[in-house]
């Protein structure tokens, strides 16, 4: 989703427009022509192949991992009638064998061994695949991906199998509110529309049928689509331009180019005669939401302009004077947002969503009235030429920052967006163009500004409380859809909107937190964090940015409490304080974030939390707004109807949760049991219903005079500036407590013979889901064995699970089709390793998911047997690649340090010491501790399963009752 921005006074406008463009003039280095950052050293080259395969490649001499993604200009919105999911179907059988390697694994057992990771996903209008990989592995991997596109095998063993996991990628989501109320809303649009179709497939539309085979129809949908000059292709690595160009020639000239028919003009999305439409659609979840739809013309190819972006920016805004300031001064909503929702070569939409609290869901006329009210602003000023001018300058101003200080990303995402771009943008623009603002003329506007209308509306109501009368055909979403009446002045002829309400609405103003000093620090380059405050109640950490040379900061800053870390009730009452501050400051905060400058403050398990980050000017203005706001709460900043609100909000968040996915709740149950303390959702709930706000603003109290502080400052920063910000702290806190470690983990009873133990969890959800968690005690760090330490423990269980995780899903997910969600992974809780089996199933329950485990787990006892030399060097190479990846961004730098400081490990080297032990590890190590944890089964076990009914597995005499465990007996770890 698209979010708004915002903007500045006209005078610092031209003052930034002045120094920014003398800083690009100087600075940009085009290669190939393509446009590119002045902070981007990379190399780029556009070429297209004889077949018509348009590439970009990206030589990084910095990068340790590469990546490819290769978009396929055809999608869901493809599908031929009757064969719903066809093309997602399609890109799930890509990924089972090619003619140069047919074993439905290799794939992925390849990328796993070389450090990396691998994707694909369907759109309406695109496929796209993508992988990233270690450099060394680059040539071998696209020797592996390219024949996707040449010379799938189509197995007709894995078509059969494959459809399984199709279905239970649809039956997996069929309790997902963010899915159900999609397919809900498509009941609105034309059903000529190739929008409006199902586009996941099921066994029913993927089916053999009598006179259609699906393997048949899957080949000759590839045949039709997978044209190379319908693709795409981005490749980055650490290899020169040619070396790269040579390498695409080489593998993907093959690739045929095929007569693709011109695809047929497309039906209106929405019957223009049918609007304006009323949509309800009843949630599962507590979810209340207004969401206002209006058909637009497509706006891709409008891109150096972007029409739909200024006006979501506009009724989107969040400060002063904005539609959502209004809302919540009402009591009506707790959140808005606007943006582009459908957005292809054909249509497009533009939508405004409102959180609406209770009161708001039944002011929806009112709140339509102001929304229309503001529309009209809107169009007024985006028919104003000086208006036009000073937005579209702002927004201009802060993409130039933005892309003068642009820093990298992963290599796979880079690589998505590379080719998502090349799909609507000339390649010289293809990293330029999301940062493009040109001042457009009226008549470009205009087009998008006439259907911001009442009667080119779908209004949608999302609400437990709303009247249904129809079914979804394929989520069984209660939904009514029925012909509106807008009601607004025009139509009426009356005030629909109070006038009191109307003159509290206005255009954004200037905004003050664009940046105006882009200094960077002089300091001693340092390796690690260096502490320049260490006393009673407070340490402040510094690292002065060298690597990463931009104008930029990141701050964290830990307000310990005991009370909150002991028990629920000040955990409550820590999330409530923290809600109010935000609520109190969002109007002001709101143009920080849109000049770059973020910031997030919440309660964790140890007291408050507060993060800032971006541009570093303007940045001790922020805090001091933040901390001020903090210690002065009183009842005069909340009344008792705004606390009761954000009461019910988190209430309804608290509730929500009982509701995620299956696979998601066994985990996080899992996570709970083994924090030591921790609550649960029904616990925090009610000591939720006896908080009052007496209790937040004596906890505001409490917080002053109980406190430890633990402070990290990152960035371009000077000394003085970091010293100034523990200041801030300080004038309003007296900090004098102890440091909080966090929360221990449980040790799980290992009585040999009685180490094994379940939970289950009742929720309503077809799907079964069952997380078996082995907890690593075979090489216990208090323990003397071996003299393991716990790096050498992490290590061992890191390395086990880097070879165990890809046969584990191709075994239960590919073979076995159990179902769509299937992971093997590493488990580690602070310093304690395990290991953690995950699937949810639509076909068997938890009897068959365990017993698939176990059965896969003696097989594999086997494999690793078997396991050469040189392939336990590659998953070796590959664990170790993951841990030690070069930092690519500031954030990632900032991440590993404060991780580090958070669990007190100040030699700031956990993956790197992992690491380290990961190259000592031989393979009969891994067999040893495999037999041993594994299949004599002395590490013991916990099992959190989730079914409709909760049922208990087979062998009862083999589990206990987790329920009857106190953890307060428990050793800690």
């Amino acid at each position: 989703m698209l979010f708004s921005s915002r903007y500045s006074t006209f005078l610092l406008l031209v003052i930034l427009a002045v120094a920014t463009a003398a800083y690009r003039i100087n600075m940009y280095s085009p290669t190939n022509n393509i446009i590119q950052s002045p902070n981007d050293q990379r190399e780029y080259r556009s070429i297209t192949l004889e077949n018509g395969l348009q590439v970009i490649l990206v030589s990084d001499s910095e990068a340790d991992k590469a990546a490819a993604s290769l978009a396929v200009n055809v999608g869901s919105g493809d599908d031929p009638s009757g064969r719903q999911g066809l093309a997602h179907f399609l890109e799930h059988m890509l990924f089972l064998g090619t003619e140069p390697y047919p074993d439905p694994g290799e794939y992925q057992d390849f990328i796993s061994k070389h450090g990396g990771n691998h994707n694909a996903f369907t759109a309406h209008d695109v496929t796209n695949y993508f992988f990233e990989i270690d450099n060394s592995a680059l040539a071998d991997a696209l020797n592996r991906f390219a024949p996707f596109f040449i010379s799938p095998t189509f197995d007709k063993n894995y078509v059969e199998r494959e459809k399984n996991a199709v279905n239970a990628e649809y039956t997996s989501k069929s309790k997902d509110d963010g899915r159900r109320i999609y397919s809900a809303e498509k009941q609105a649009m034309n059903p000529e529309h190739p929008y409006a179709q199902f586009a996941t497939g099921s066994l029913e539309t993927l089916e053999d049928r009598p006179d259609s085979l699906i393997r048949d129809e899957l080949i000759a949908f590839y045949q039709q689509h997978y044209s190379a000059n319908e693709m795409k292709l981005a490749l980055i690595g650490n290899y020169d331009l040619d070396t790269l160009e040579n390498w695409v020639k080489e593998k993907f000239s093959a690739i045929p180019k095929r007569d693709v028919a011109v695809k047929a003009p497309r039906p209106d999305l929405y019957i223009k005669d049918q609007l304006p439409l009323d949509l309800q659609i009843e949630p599962i979840k507590e979810l209340r939401q207004l969401k206002l739809t209006f058909p637009m013309p497509e706006s891709l190819s409008q891109y150096p302009y972007k029409p739909l972006q200024i006006i979501s920016h506009l009724l989107g805004h969040e400060g002063e004077g904005s539609l959502l300031a209004l809302f919540k001064k009402r009591g009506w909503a707790e959140g808005l947002s606007a943006g582009r929702g459908v957005s292809t070569p054909w249509e497009s939409t533009l939508s405004v969503q409102v959180q609406l609290t209770m009161i708001g869901l039944y002011r929806i006329d009112e709140i339509t009235a102001a929304v229309f009210a503001y529309i009209d602003l809107l169009k007024a000023g985006l028919q104003d030429p000086e208006f036009i001018k000073r937005i579209y300058n702002e927004q201009h101003q802060l993409a130039e920052l933005a892309f003068a200080n642009q820093e990298k990303s992963k290599a796979g995402h880079y690589a998505i967006r590379l080719t998502n771009n090349l799909r609507h943008v000339p390649p010289n623009q293809v990293i330029y163009a999301d940062y493009q603002w040109l001042t457009p003329a009226p008549d470009i506007l205009k087009p998008y500004l006439d259907q911001l209308d009442a009667k080119n509306l779908v209004r949608v109501l999302i609400a437990p409380e709303v009247e249904t009368n129809m079914l979804d055909p394929w989520y069984d979403t209660k939904m009514m859809l029925r012909p509106a009446f807008i009601k607004t002045e025009t139509a009426t002829k009356e005030p629909m909107l109070r006038p009191e309400y109307k003159v509290q609405l206005a255009l954004p103003s200037a905004n003050p937190f664009i940046p105006e000093s882009f200094s960077l620090t002089d300091a001693q380059a340092q390796t690690v964090p260096k502490t320049l405050i260490d006393q009673q109640g407070l340490r402040l950490w510094y690292y002065p940015e060298q690597e990463f040379r931009l104008p930029k900061a990141k701050v964290f800053i830990n307000l310990h409490n005991q009370d909150v870390a002991d028990n629920a009730k000040d955990r409550i009452i820590a999330q409530l304080f923290s809600h109010s501050v935000n609520e109190i400051i969002s109007s002001y905060t709101y143009p920080a974030y849109v000049a770059g400058l973020n910031y997030q403050l919440h309660a964790s398990g140890r007291g408050i939390e507060l993060s800032m980050s971006g541009y570093h000017d303007k940045l001790d203005v922020l805090l001091d707004k933040i901390v001020e706001t903090m210690a002065s709460l009183t009842a005069e900043n909340v009344s008792e109807e705004e606390f009761k609100r954000y009461q019910a909000q988190l209430k309804r968040r608290l509730e929500n949760q009982l509701k995620a996915k299956p696979y998601e709740r066994t985990v996080s149950e899992l996570r709970r049991w083994l924090r030591n303390p921790s609550f649960s959702q029904e616990e925090l709930i009610t000591v939720l219903d006896t908080v009052t706000l007496d209790d937040v603003l004596a906890f505001n109290e409490r917080l002053k005079r109980s406190l430890y502080v633990d402070i990290y400052v990152h960035g371009t920063l000077e000394p003085d500036a970091a010293k100034s910000i523990s200041d801030v702290l300080l004038n309003a806190y007296q900090p004098s407590g102890e440091r909080i470690s966090p929360a221990k983990v449980s040790k799980v009873p290992n009585t040999l013979g009685s180490n094994q133990y379940l939970q289950s969890i009742d929720q309503q959800h077809p799907d079964t889901a069952a997380s078996l968690y082995i907890q690593g005690q075979q090489f216990d760090a208090t323990s003397s064995d071996e003299g393991m330490t716990s790096d050498k423990a992490r290590a061992h269980y890191a390395l086990l699970a880097q070879i165990l995780s890809s046969p584990y899903y191709q075994w239960l997910r590919t073979e076995k089709k159990l179902g769509y969600i299937v992971s093997a992974s590493p488990f580690p809780q602070n310093a304690v390793p395990g290991l953690v089996f995950i699937v949810q199933s639509p076909t068997t329950d938890t009897n068959g998911i365990l017993s698939e485990t176990e059965l896969f787990f003696n097989d594999f006892n086997q494999q690793l047997a078997e396991l050469t030399l040189e392939e336990f060097e590659d998953h070796k190479q590959g664990l170790i690649s993951r841990l030690t990846s070069k930092k690519k961004n500031m954030a990632e730098k900032v991440g590993h340090f404060w991780h580090n400081i958070e669990v007190n490990r100040l030699t700031f080297d956990t993956n790197e010491a992992i690491a380290a032990e990961v190259e000592t590890i031989e393979l009969a190590d891994i067999q040893k501790l495999f037999t041993s944890s594994v299949i004599e089964k002395k590490d013991p076990r916990l099992l959190f399963s989730h079914s409709i009914n909760a049922p208990e597995v087979n062998d009862k005499s083999a589990w206990k009752d987790l329920t009857q465990v106190n953890k307060a007996d428990l050793e800690k770890l």
